[in-house]
């Protein structure tokens, strides 16, 4: 019997200076960093964790030495914490240490192999979205593409998928039906990763396993003892029977991804002339509209903050956290949504917050065009069933260039990022569902499958091959730009939205083709743990994507394809053990200067990026980005004094005891924004005065080595400054939001009193804390103080689904289900009633209150933990942290 299961590992930070020095720093509260739902919790209850963050800086061969020293001689309260491994965090600096019991049972899980620990630590710590243990499943290990597997890529059967779709007692949710889904598994002292379809049980009691995964999802590589070894070179499955953790972390669903500059450098002249521009142009055409009609509604969705884009935000290209917390985002569209006056525009924080957005979307405009493409998991097209006793599997039997994919084009382009050359992206035509059909049926002729087309279609192809959100490719072809199963992200640039840039590809004849270093891992001895991790941190993929890009803007891509390979090595380093040849780079970076529009990547004004740039006429970014930028206007410029909205807070009641204690609360988060700000401006000054020691003896061949080096050192300095300062004002964030979150009576009155103590703040205060302790409760008092409209009302932690709505404002999920008699039959359960004064009444009790507003009876549907009501105009909500309870 699996058991579902949700709890959390409380995490401490660290930090190790550049001369070894350890000390606490603040820790963000989110799900990632406490470890929330992780295998590693199943497995070591009681387990203590600290996450140690070394210096990114370029360290001298004493401090590299001193941070050595640091790493093994971790104490915390007298508790000693020992090095165990790394996630994919190792770039940044960040590893993991826990107690000194658990120190033993987690290096025979990576069979004392620090590299398998820095490189593949990361399983036992990611989030899961649902997590089961189940004390005797079947685990059956097999060769890639056999029994219909692929790379990282297995199968998991209907019964133990019912287990993790089953909704926990406490309201955590199942999972949907029909997708694809990135796993996290721990069994007989290993661990695996990758995704999942699911298979019939009938599959699972004819082959004795409940789940299947290929040799190249376990990491390290699986023996399985003497005996299983034998049986594995015999060319037999390994079994393993005994308990598992199994969690999952994703499942494929509608996502967007937005262009990038590393996308667009690739474009033909005709596209950028006849595609891009005018997109362009009509992006900045509905901003001016928005902003002229002060319609923040739509003013969100041309910038992508709203709730319906579903954008998953990159970075260039490059998946990576925002430099905003998602509580500042939601906040402002939150605040513009709920004034109709528009007069928040200009109170200090939600300005701030504005030109940011305002700013990074600008940028993005004049240098990608500023739209977004739709966006797949990466599936394979194996199968497996059962068809009168017989087990039929099969895999990589699609055509090479062909996809099944849900798209109304026939042909498109598939991009994973990061783009390395044009050649990554992938001319594809689509299969549509009867030639699927048709070739799969063939291919079961061949092996004797007597079933029905219409058997294949349902048991089959719409349940293996045609999942919600996913692009199902051929291995070769996949891996073409470096794809696999292990759940990448692609996306699709669409022959009836771009034909040029399209046809453009498929009439390109490719130069070059990147062929992966799977050289083998060095296996150093354990003790060595913190040498290896140490040596795992740096990450040159940006850096070389942006020389790769100045090379093509430049005109020369004979320079850029050298990059390539380098590029490929930045990305393997982790897992691989390839570096970068520094010696390319160097030679490269002298005879090729920055593209001058990847200066503005980081301005935080509109107003701050040039008009006007100097270009070479192969430069096809550039170019874009002259002609979007002149038609971007400075707007919402006119900032007022936190003193002009201490009246939009009224009602509350609070004591001086109260406002004592927000006092405290609001200092103390002012003391971190200062020791921020005074810190930036340290390091700029070190790096200030490098520069000015480098432009003085640059010329002196006995001198300028170790000035060279100085100046690497304090510009990685501020690098790692202020990724670190972004991470701790994050946590900063947390620690106000948990704080607020306690205040679980007359958080009216607590608003008040903290909103008045932060008003009287100095010049320089912006007011951010209110919106981090109390968004709902201050978009309310906007909406009241404003006349704004309602707000959508979060619905408890339950599958997205079905709800009626009746006029008395109850909302009952209407959920399907099987009594076994082959019919499908309909219940109702009351998730929770909205009363006619605002009041949110789940369980019988009221749980928060909303602006009133008229409700229309009818049917709407949950989704992403908002009740949709018919006929009502919505407006955004801002969801509660959630604070799951330790299991």
């Amino acid at each position: 019997m699996a058991n579902v299961s949700i709890s959390a590992v409380p995490v401490i930070a660290l930090e190790i200076d550049r001369e070894g020095r350890l000390s606490r720093k603040l820790m963000r509260m989110d799900r990632d960093n406490q470890l929330d739902n992780t295998l590693l919790g199943a497995l070591y209850p009681g387990i203590r964790v600290a996450t140690v963050q070394m210096p990114t800086e370029n360290l001298d061969q004493y401090e590299v030495a001193q941070v050595e020293r640091a790493l093994t001689e971790i104490q915390v309260d007298g508790v000693r914490y020992t090095l165990v491994g790394a996630s994919g965090s190792a770039k940044k600096g960040i590893v993991y240490a826990v107690d000194a019991a658990h120190e033993k049972p987690l290096g025979e899980r990576f069979a004392f192999w620090p590299q398998a620990a820095v490189t593949y630590f990361g399983i036992l710590v990611s989030s899961c979205q649902v997590r089961i243990e189940a004390p005797d499943a079947r685990v059956m290990v097999v060769k890639d593409r056999e029994l219909g597997t692929n790379d990282c890529r297995g199968w998991l059967s209907e019964s133990l998928f019912w287990k993790l779709q089953e909704t926990h007692p406490n309201g955590a949710r199942g999972l949907p039906a029909g997708r694809f889904y990135q796993f996290r598994l721990a069994f007989d002292q290993t661990q695996a990763k990758g995704s999942f379809k699911v298979m019939p049980d009938e599959v699972a009691q004819a082959l004795g396993a409940d789940i299947i995964i290929p040799e190249s999802s376990v990491k390290p590589e699986y023996k399985g003892g003497i005996v299983r070894l034998l049986q594995w070179f015999l060319g037999e499955s390994r079994m393993h029977r005994g308990p598992i953790v199994l969690g999952i972390r994703e499942v494929s669903r509608g996502l967007e991804f937005e262009s990038s500059y590393t996308l667009i450098e690739h474009a033909p002249l005709d596209s950028l002339q006849y595609e891009l521009k005018p997109h362009a142009q009509q992006q900045v055409t509905k901003l001016k509209a928005a902003v002229d009609g002060k319609d923040f509604d739509e003013l969100l969705r041309v910038l992508g903050t709203s709730d319906a884009q579903k954008s998953l935000h990159r970075e260039d290209g490059i998946p990576t956290d925002s430099e905003y917390t998602s509580t500042e985002n939601t906040i402002v569209e939150a605040v513009l949504k709920a004034d109709p006056t528009g007069y928040l525009a200009k109170h200090p924080f939600i300005n701030k917050q504005l030109q940011r957005l305002l700013a990074k979307w600008a940028f993005k405009v004049c240098t990608s065009g500023g739209f977004r493409m739709p966006a797949f998991a990466l599936a394979d097209d194996g199968y497996l069933f059962v068809h009168e006793g017989k087990v039929y599997s099969g895999a990589d039997w699609i055509p090479k260039e062909r996809a099944v994919v849900s798209l109304a084009c026939d042909r498109f382009l598939v991009v994973r990022y990061p783009i390395r050359m044009k050649e990554d992206l992938l001319p594809i035509r689509k299969i549509d569902a009867a030639e699927t059909l048709q070739l799969l049926v063939r291919r079961l002729r061949k092996f004797g499958c007597t079933m029905s087309e219409q058997q294949v279609l349902d048991r089959v192809l719409s349940r293996q091959l045609r999942l919600e959100g996913t692009l199902t490719l051929h291995s070769e072809t996949a891996a073409k730009n470096g794809g696999d199963y292990d759940f990448d992200w692609v996306c699709v640039v669409e022959g009836n939205r771009f034909p040029r840039f399209v046809e453009s590809r498929f009439a390109f004849k490719e130069q070059f083709t990147v062929k992966k270093d799977k050289r083998k891992k060095k296996q150093s001895p354990w003790w060595n743990l913190a040498q290896v991790a140490l040596q795992a941190k740096g990450n040159w993929i940006g850096s070389i994507t942006d020389l790769k890009t100045s090379c093509l803007a430049a005109g020369h891509p004979d320079l850029a394809y050298q990059l390539v390979e380098q590029l490929q090595n930045a990305l393997d380093q982790l897992k691989h053990g390839t570096e970068p040849n520094i010696d390319v780079l160097r030679e490269i970076r002298k005879r090729v200067s920055n593209a001058p529009w990847l200066k503005a990547k980081r301005v935080g004004r509109v107003s701050d990026l040039p008009r006007g740039l100097p270009l070479a006429e192969t430069d096809i970014v550039g170019s874009l980005y002259n002609t979007i930028r002149q038609e971007i206007e400075d707007v919402f410029s006119e900032v007022l004094p936190l003193s002009d909205f201490r009246g939009v807070v009224t009602g509350g009641q609070f004591t001086r005891e109260m406002y004592d204690e927000c006092s405290k609360m609001a200092d103390a988060y002012a003391a971190q924004v200062k020791e921020t700000m005074e810190g930036r401006k340290k390091v700029e000054e070190v790096l200030g005065r490098a520069e000015a020691v480098f432009e003085a003896v640059q010329h002196d061949p006995a001198r300028r080595k170790q000035a060279l080096f100085r100046l690497k050192q304090a510009r990685s300095q501020k690098h790692a400054f202020e990724e670190r300062s972004r991470q701790e004002l994050k946590a900063a964030i947390s620690l106000v939001r948990k704080w607020a979150e306690g205040k679980r009576e007359n958080r009216r009155g607590w608003l008040q009193a903290l909103h008045a103590r932060a008003c009287r703040g100095n010049e320089h205060s912006t007011g951010s804390i209110i919106f981090y302790a109390f968004p709902q409760e201050l978009v309310n008092q906007i909406v009241a103080r404003t006349g704004g409209r309602p707000i959508a009302v979060a619905a408890p932690q339950l599958c997205d689904g079905t709800v009626r709505i009746d006029a008395e404002g109850r909302i009952f999920l209407v959920d399907q289900f099987d009594l076994g008699d082959g019919q499908v039959h309909e219940r109702e359960v009351l998730l929770m009633q909205v009363g006619e004064g605002g009041e949110v009444i789940v369980d019988g009790r009221i749980t928060e209150r909303v602006r009133p507003f008229r409700i229309q009876a009818g049917i709407g549907e949950v989704r992403d933990g908002k009740v949709i009501f018919p006929g009502t105009q919505q407006r955004t909500f801002l969801p509660k942290p959630e604070c799951k309870p330790e299991a």
